[in-house]
């Protein structure tokens, strides 16, 4: 072998390596979202719900009603865990995710059609996969008295990290695991 062929052969390696250097460099910059989400609750209407996305998350924010709040602590029965509100939040965020499977939730305003129609249905989010509905509190719905807990019942669905910046920031900060 030459010392051309060897020098070529070197220029090449040098070469090779040096592009693939780049190519891994330069893909290691994909954009990240971004760290937070900052939603102004001054501009979000008391009752309906509004919906985000964060890191690839659907999710919602709702501002409370004294209605909608009265209505709430009367369905802490209906509930699977009856986990009753603490106080009288101004508003609920949660991930519209179902926990159990994946599915992304959606949205069932007040009188929709739902799964079990005996009570009267006051708006939340329903799993078009697979059995499930939640009230606006994230709470997992029990539609009949006689379900059975080891084949229908959900778990609520998840709150992300969040904080209260001035008093009417909402900074969401972090999502649950899936």
């Amino acid at each position: 072998m030459t010392l051309r062929r060897v020098l070529l052969l070197i220029a090449f390696l040098l070469a090779t390596g040096a592009w693939v250097a780049l190519v891994h460099w330069m893909t290691g910059l994909e954009h990240k979202g971004p760290a937070y989400l900052d939603i102004d609750l001054a501009t979000i209407p008391a009752g309906s719900p509004k919906f985000y996305s964060f890191q690839g998350v659907p999710l919602t924010l709702v501002r409370t009603t004294d209605a909608m709040f009265d209505d709430l602590q009367a369905q802490t029965v209906h509930t699977w865990g009856r986990r009753e509100i603490a106080g009288r939040p101004s508003f609920f965020v949660h991930s519209l995710v179902n926990p159990a499977d994946g599915c992304e939730v959606e949205h069932a305003p007040r009188g929709a059609d739902r799964y079990a129609p005996a009570r009267p249905w006051q708006g939340g989010y329903h799993d078009p996969c697979r059995f499930g509905e939640w009230d606006y509190a994230g709470r997992a719905i029990k539609q009949y008295v006689d379900q059975d807990a080891q084949l229908l019942q959900r778990p609520d669905l998840q709150v992300p990290e969040f904080e209260v910046r001035d008093e009417h920031i909402l900074r969401i900060l972090g999502m649950p695991k899936r």
